[in-house]
């Protein structure tokens, strides 16, 4: 087992303990996919999304981020927006406007 697979498979018993022991007192839902059980553990709506997103210069995000570090590249017309996907995991969506068009970016 890798490394990556065994720290999520961690944080998602974390998650199932907090989610248990939060008072909340909300069972996780199992879900079969592909030969693999799924945990949902938070409800529609705990993850907030993001509605006025801010962003940096490339300079400045060359010293922030990994250079292999994954984004969300969305372009349209002469606009090109990148959306981090740590930042993803955090909020799942960025509601935003690029070229004049709405768009959701989901991770």
């Amino acid at each position: 087992m890798n490394f990556r697979i065994a720290q999520k498979k961690w944080l998602l018993i974390f998650l199932v303990i907090l989610s248990i022991s939060s008072g909340k007192q909300r069972a996780a839902k199992e879900t079969e996919v592909m030969g693999h059980t799924l945990y949902t553990v938070l409800k529609p709506g705990d993850i907030p999304a993001i509605f006025k997103p801010e962003f940096i210069s490339v300079n400045q995000a060359d010293s922030l981020y990994y250079t292999d570090e994954p984004l969300l590249v969305v372009t349209a017309g002469d606009e090109v927006k990148a959306y981090s996907t740590w930042h993803l995991d955090h909020h799942e969506v960025v509601n935003d406007f690029i070229d004049g068009t709405a768009i959701a970016a989901t991770w």
